[in-house]
């Protein structure tokens, strides 16, 4: 039987974020991957002015009614959501994501808010908002990065006490966050349940390709579903993300496959 989750973000035809970057770790985890896009790209912006398409409204609630009418959905371990293009796409996943939780109150939500980065947001104010107020509240994981965690508690976040205080005023009690300020030098990632937390730090480089933050919540996320508490859960998935940041300064594109394939 086929271990299925759901992971509705963007897809890129050339440089791996959205789901180009978590879903490889998922398939490599064992997991088969029901991958709905909410925008199609060429590439991602960082590299070059994008030619694509969003998907309307209208055809991801289509998508995802086929798949509910295959049942599909009723057999997810897990579900994933990244980007969303619009806040009609976020009230449709929302609500399906509803329904597969009446059904089964297991199922594990990794809800990756991708709003912005370094001081501002990148998606509309009502993309945010909808992200915070339709999907906060059904996730079991929230994975933010540093700005994220800020702009979705209110409270400042500029190092790992901001960024524990911050998590504990949220409803979601496991917290996967990133890009927090340790000095001038590094950066660390925090698993975070309930008053426990662990951490893992990384030098900060020069030259690392977009989509590590994808990357890394399709490798934890795929660690939770096999049955891996948060600690061990990061502390396997920031080996493997290690491995591809290293072998992939300067590149254009983060080499997922090769760190994959060779994690040490």
């Amino acid at each position: 039987m086929p271990r299925q989750v759901l992971s509705i973000s963007s897809q890129v035809a050339y440089g791996p974020v959205g789901n180009s970057a978590s879903v490889p770790a998922l398939q490599a985890a064992g997991f088969t991957v029901s991958q709905v896009p909410t925008i199609i790209l060429s590439n991602h912006p960082g590299l070059g002015k994008p030619s694509g398409v969003k998907l309307p409204a209208a055809e991801l609630e289509a998508i995802l009614k086929s798949l509910d009418g295959l049942k599909v959905l009723d057999s997810c371990l897990g579900v994933m959501t990244g980007y969303f293009a619009t806040a009609d796409q976020i009230k449709i996943a929302a609500s399906f994501i509803c329904r597969m939780k009446e059904k089964n109150d297991s199922l594990y939500v990794l809800v990756d808010p991708i709003l912005g980065d370094g001081d501002s947001l990148y998606v509309s104010g009502e993309v945010a908002n909808a992200i915070r107020d339709e999907l906060l509240p059904l996730a079991s994981c929230l994975a933010p990065n540093c700005f994220e965690l800020a702009w979705l508690t209110g409270k400042p976040v500029s190092n790992k006490s901001d960024a524990m205080a911050a998590a504990a005023s949220l409803s979601c009690k496991e917290i996967l966050a990133t890009s927090i300020p340790l000095n001038a030098g590094n950066l660390a990632t925090l698993a975070i349940k309930g008053t426990a937390c662990s951490e893992t730090s990384t030098a900060i480089k020069p030259s690392v390709p977009h989509g590590t933050g994808d990357f890394l919540a399709g490798l934890y996320l795929s660690a939770r579903l096999n049955g891996y508490e948060p600690a061990e859960a990061l502390k396997l998935s920031s080996a493997i993300l290690e491995s591809a940041i290293s072998c992939s300064l300067g590149l254009p594109c983060l080499d997922i496959i090769g760190a994959l394939h060779n994690p040490s």
